[in-house]
């Protein structure tokens, strides 16, 4: 498997503490500093590119969830 970034690992510890939510709620799970929306969202794009995470259409936003475990990683 794939060792992610820093940013990446800081990312998916947000997701899979969320369980499913979308940017805005990893965002609010991340210790401060945060690192800015637009980073994020980039972040959360290149992991689900890499199968990390997958995500559904919800009306005009995106709902993501981790693919696999923490323990897995």
């Amino acid at each position: 498997m794939e060792k992610l970034t820093i940013q990446e690992e800081e990312a998916m510890q947000a997701i899979w503490k969320a369980g499913e939510g979308n940017v805005k709620l990893f965002l609010d799970n991340i210790e401060p500093p945060r690192p800015p929306y637009t980073t994020l969202a980039s972040t959360i794009k290149n992991l689900e590119k890499k199968g990390f995470i997958s995500s559904r259409l919800i009306g005009n936003a995106y709902l993501y969830k981790a693919v696999i475990t923490e323990d897995e990683y």
